[in-house]
């Protein structure tokens, strides 16, 4: 049940309660709205700030707001006064209510359901009786949850060779990116909770920030150091929810401050083909590491599609192997009717088999010229981050301790063209969980469309960063 629904049951429960009625004299005509968070942050020291307005009032005039903790039939807490404004007609204002103070109600806790009345009135009738009935013409409502929930995610670095040191990036142009949750480990839909707030980003050094991609639970920060970078830099966050909550460890570091390294203001490798390109971050780190190859021409060809045997060759080269360490025939188990050992991929496919990364298509083949697939890519990274890689690599340094193993996913959607069953089911909803592939629509992954180089170097870029902290 959603948020809204759950709000709406509530405040009928509420409308039909049966409370005491209030020795008031309401104002005939009067018109007026209360607006309020839809949530509230927990703790003693939280203060939420309500907006009213008030038409068609008279002096003498009472404008009071009035709390209540909903719980059951009847409210835990029956009259609660915030504020009463004395004589005022038509006019609008902000009442705050404060949790610290004592003669409040006690602060607010998790789940909590806390429903405020703004009465316009002829006396002030708190301790005396319950506001008047919320149903009544003269009375408005404001409803807030209570999330004492802090954010939950993790936070990467860029691919490395595995050395966690002080100055991990490889050249100029990079992305630094998180997930964030604020629904992980709850009873959802019990638990309300108010969802992503902010990320509290900021850099440490001579230099302006980068821009900051949307406040969602998907951070994606790309920044590009400039040649007049100097000095002590670190990027670091601080999440919050919606609510205010922030963990109060934070802020957690991408990098640790330490002097900018001459490498990290050296240009990436480029190609002629991606300047501008969406996926063109991607591409040039990922070729600064060696680990992913232009053509001839000087392009990329980030919008160009993927052969099986092409993939063989990128997967196994993040794997440390060069031609001359590859296979000179088929391993057991490898050893496909369309791979002959004259064709340039054949090393690439039998290593890549022979480490259970990728497997024939059946009756004993591996289609190595057919297009690969977004589900069949999702699936490659899945069976690599499941493997035991024993070579020293960026597979090995980067995959086994990175996105791709992170203990829970923090993103979910309901993809209408991933069938149950199929096997790229469950890599589909992990590597879109943990951050590392993205959907074609709100709805949809499109699993069996040809994947672009570019995409599977942003895959590739995600699934080989390394994990640095978690919140």
């Amino acid at each position: 049940m959603s948020k809204k629904v759950f709000t709406v049951l509530l405040l009928a429960v509420f409308v039909l309660a049966q409370f005491s009625i209030a020795s008031a004299a309401p104002v005939a005509g009067a018109e007026g709205t209360l607006v309020g968070p839809d949530f509230m942050p927990a703790g003693a020291a939280s203060t939420v700030d309500f907006d009213w307005t008030a038409t068609g009032l008279t002096n003498p005039t009472n404008i009071v707001m009035y709390a209540r903790i909903q719980g059951g039939t009847y409210a835990i807490d029956e009259c609660n006064l915030v504020a009463t404004i004395n004589g005022t007609s038509t006019g609008s204002g902000t009442f705050t209510y404060d949790f610290s103070v004592s003669a409040n109600a006690a602060a607010p806790a998790d789940g909590d359901y806390w429903e405020f009345t703004l009465v316009f009135d002829s006396t002030d009738t708190c301790g005396v009786s319950a506001p008047a009935n919320p149903a009544a013409a003269d009375n408005f409502l404001a409803s807030s949850y209570v999330d004492g929930n802090d954010l939950d995610g993790y936070g990467f670095m860029p691919p490395y060779d595995g050395v966690v040191v002080t100055t991990p990036v490889a050249c100029n142009t990079f992305e630094y990116w998180a997930l964030a949750s604020d629904s992980l480990g709850l009873a959802v839909p019990t638990d309300p909770y108010s969802g992503f707030g902010s990320w509290n980003a900021q850099v440490t050094g001579t230099f302006a920030p980068a821009p900051i991609g949307p406040e969602s639970e998907l951070l994606e920060w790309q920044f590009t150091l400039p040649s007049t970078a100097s000095g002590n830099w670190a990027f670091e966050i601080d999440p919050e929810d919606a609510a205010g909550n922030v963990s109060g460890v934070g802020p957690y570091p991408f990098r640790f401050v330490a002097a900018i390294d001459p490498v990290e203001k050296e240009d990436c490798a480029t190609f002629s083909d991606v300047s501008g390109h969406e996926y063109e971050l991607y591409v040039r780190y990922l070729a600064t590491l060696g680990l992913i190859n232009g053509f001839a021409d000087g392009t990329f060809g980030p919008d160009n599609t993927l052969t099986r045997a092409e993939a063989s060759a990128l997967i196994e080269i993040s794997n440390g192997y060069d031609e001359t360490s590859l296979p000179t025939s088929a391993p057991a188990g490898c050893d496909f009717t369309d791979v002959a050992a004259s064709d340039w991929f054949s090393g690439w496919v039998w290593q890549a088999c022979d480490d259970g990364f990728m497997n024939g298509v059946g009756g004993g083949l591996f289609d190595p010229n057919n297009l690969l697939t977004r589900g069949q890519i999702v699936t490659i990274l899945n069976n690599v981050a499941e493997s035991a890689v024993a070579t020293s690599s960026f597979l090995n340094n980067g995959m086994l301790y990175g996105a791709f193993l992170i203990p829970t996913q923090l993103r979910d959607a309901a993809w209408s063209d991933v069938s149950i069953g199929a096997f790229y089911a469950e890599p589909v909803v992990e590597a879109y969980g943990w951050g590392i592939a993205e959907g074609t629509s709100d709805t949809t992954f499109s699993p069996d469309s040809p994947v672009t180089r570019g995409e599977f170097a942003k895959m590739l870029y995600r699934a080989l960063s390394l994990f640095r902290f978690a919140f």
